[in-house]
C-alpha cells in the first residue's frame, strides 16, 4: 500500500528527523496539549496517544488513557495503549518504551520527531494548522547578521605580518608572535 511505501521511506536521514525542538513544542501546544513546556514531559504516553488517534480517528482507546499521568506505571499504562493503536494501524515504529518513559530527552524528542514526520506524511501539511508568527520566530535558528561582500580593496590587503605563510601558527606561553613571526623569517 501506499502508506507501507511512506513508511519504509522515513529513515533517520528523513527530513522529519531534522524538526527543532521549538517547533515540535509548538506544535504540540497548536495541536494537543496547550500548556505543554518540555520533550521530557513526552514520557506520560498522552500526547504521543493523541496525535496518533488525530492521524487515524479511533486507533487509541482514549478512554484508557490517563491523561492526569504522573507515575511510571501510568506511563506504562499509557504506553500500553499507544502500542494497542500501533498494532491496530500496522505501524511497525519501535516504541522503546523503557527509555522513553524515563523521562529522556534524547529518545523521546527522536520519538516525536517521528510522530510529527508521520502525522505529516497522513494528513498533509494542508490540514495541520499553520504555525503562528512567534512559532515561526522561535523556530529559526539566530544568527548573526552577513557580513558586507569585501569591497575590491580589500581583496587583495596582504596578510597580517604576524600570521605564518602555511596557515599554522605555534601557541605556547608567551611564545606566541615570537614563533610566528621566527617561522616567517628567511633561514640564513
Amino acid at each position: 500500500s501506499q502508506a507501507a511505501a511512506k513508511m519504509a521511506s522515513m529513515g533517520i536521514m528523513n527530513e522529519g528527523y531534522f524538526v527543532g525542538r521549538k517547533e515540535l513544542t509548538q506544535w504540540i501546544r497548536d495541536n494537543f496539549e496547550p500548556s505543554f513546556q518540555k520533550v521530557e514531559d513526552l514520557a506520560s504516553g498522552v500526547v504521543y496517544c493523541q496525535i496518533l488517534n488525530t492521524v487515524h480517528p479511533g486507533s487509541v482507546q482514549m478512554s484508557k488513557v490517563k491523561m492526569a499521568a504522573k507515575t511510571e506505571v501510568d506511563y506504562l499504562h499509557n504506553f500500553k495503549c499507544l502500542q494497542a493503536g500501533f498494532n491496530r494501524k500496522k505501524i511497525s515504529q519501535r516504541i522503546e518504551v523503557e527509555k522513553l518513559t524515563k523521562r529522556s530527552f534524547q529518545f523521546n524528542m527522536e520519538f516525536v520527531q517521528f510522530m510529527k514526520c508521520y502525522a505529516d506524511m497522513h494528513l498533509g501539511s494542508a490540514t495541520a494548522p499553520p504555525p503562528s508568527a512567534e512559532a515561526k520566530e522561535n523556530s529559526l535558528p539566530s544568527r548573526p547578521a552577513a557580513a558586507p561582500a569585501p569591497t575590491p580593496a580589500a581583496k587583495r590587503a596582504p596578510p597580517p605580518r604576524d600570521v605564518v605563510s602555511s596557515g599554522a601558527r605555534r601557541v605556547g606561553a608567551g611564545a606566541g608572535q615570537q614563533a610566528g613571526k621566527a617561522a616567517a623569517a628567511p633561514q640564513q
